[in-house]
């Protein structure tokens, strides 16, 4: 049995999976198997693959969509106690699973580790969440050099990073569940299955770590209307995700969808107009209850 099962999802990136795939399998640390899902409409990918003749990697090809479905399946096929996730457009750093390991040594009963995140190629320009070079932004980036530990309710996307660096401890998915299938990208919401997860975790108490020695870098700059889209979807999705948790009296998941309201109302968030950002944020809401009722898949 492996110590670690890394968990790529991908879909129509033939050559950035790859890439993905290769930084994984350089890792100092060998002692892990690599399964990549993949949800492509071609078989690019699979070619893509296929030269790479090492036992430790473990390829499935799915007809299903979305990157929440593609993790569940995976963790689900996973050996390994300890599940790590990255995504297809990012590369790893040569000491990044040992470096997560550390991490769980020297918190024995930490259920999850968030590593650090970097713009690729310009990992300097990261502030907070997202990495700009010129007119070009990097999204989903976590730069703090700061180690947290976490054991109480916190915003996910601020405090720990997202889907493409992080880890958890296999007996946490029977505590709490899998990931929704109905978040995420390829979903109707379009992202927010990590933002969901981590925060149900820490809702419920359980520990978490964030720490910037595992370091990915993450390739995915966008140009200004691509950016201002992501942002849209963004705020339908933190809409809907924290809103379950506000109607359940939870005052950081309630203050935090009136700061981001607020937010949007002043036009700072990116999208330059304010009342689109407000339509986006509120079909979230509208979307949000149904998640008060609906629980996650089991294990």
């Amino acid at each position: 049995m492996p110590t670690l099962s890394v968990l790529i999802p991908t879909r129509n990136r033939p050559q950035k999976a790859r890439r993905a795939v290769d930084s994984v399998l350089a890792n100092s640390f060998g002692d892990f198997e690599l399964i990549v899902v993949d949800q492509s409409t071609d078989r690019l990918t699979q070619v893509a693959l296929s030269s790479i003749h090492d036992r430790r990697l473990r390829y499935i090809a799915t007809d299903t969509v979305g990157a929440a479905i593609s993790r569940n399946i995976a963790i689900r096929a996973a050996r390994a106690d300890t599940v790590v996730f990255t995504d297809d457009d990012c590369v790893c750093e040569r000491d990044w699973l040992a470096s997560i390991l550390a991490e769980y040594v020297a918190e024995p009963t930490a259920l999850g580790v968030f590593g650090r995140v970097v713009p690729y190629g310009n990992p300097g320009s990261a502030r907070d969440t997202i990495g700009q070079s010129g007119d070009m932004f990097c999204p989903a980036v976590q730069a703090s050099m700061e180690r947290a530990v976490f054991e109480a309710p916190a915003i996910p996307h601020l405090a720990l990073g997202g889907g493409n660096n992080m880890s958890f401890r296999k007996e946490l998915f029977q505590k709490v569940g899998l990931f929704h299938e109905t978040l995420g990208p390829g979903s109707r919401i379009g992202t927010g299955e990590d933002t969901e997860m981590s925060y149900r975790i820490l809702w419920h108490r359980c520990k978490l770590v964030y720490s910037p020695r595992p370091l990915v870098h993450h390739d995915n700059w966008l140009d200004r209307p691509q950016f201002i889209q992501m942002m849209k979807v963004a705020m339908r999705a933190q809409a809907a995700v924290f809103l379950p948790y506000a109607l359940r009296f939870d005052g950081l998941a309630f203050f935090h969808l009136v700061r981001t309201g607020w937010y949007l109302l002043r036009n700072r968030m990116g999208i330059g107009s304010s009342w689109a950002g407000l339509a986006y944020f509120g079909s979230g809401l509208a979307r949000g209850p149904r998640y008060c009722f609906l629980r996650p898949p089991p294990l």
